[in-house]
């Protein structure tokens, strides 16, 4: 994991995760931009679990990081507890700083770096 993957996504997580231990040696790392509210979203995220425990039972791993557009905090909590991966804190600032750089136009939006580089 690079410094730059750090500075790009802090080191700030749900339940006191740090990336360091988050992202470990997985050479990928995932931003799902999702939000319990949206239809497509609730569809499209117990597919995206699926090939995620997929790759977990080969020893790919891919770590995954939700970030919320949910707009109250019961409702991010609840939607993240159906995901096996971590999050951002709700209303985190960081989120909106990634949806701007990497351009996200609508949920669900799956982004995927370079555990290297960011």
């Amino acid at each position: 994991m690079s410094t730059a993957l750090t500075s790009l996504l802090g080191n700030d997580f749900v339940n006191g995760a740090d990336l360091a231990s988050i992202v470990g040696d997985a050479p990928l790392v995932g931003i799902y931009f999702s939000a319990h509210w949206c239809g497509p979203c609730r569809q499209f995220t117990p597919k995206l679990k699926k090939f995620y425990d997929t790759l977990v039972a080969q020893g790919t791993p891919l770590p995954i990081l939700f970030a919320s557009s949910d707009q109250d905090e019961d409702s991010f909590a609840s939607y993240f507890a159906e995901m096996p991966w971590h999050a951002f804190q709700f209303g985190d600032d960081r989120i909106k700083v990634l949806k701007k750089k990497y351009e996200v136009s609508g949920i669900p939006w799956l982004v995927i770096l370079n555990a290297k580089t960011g």
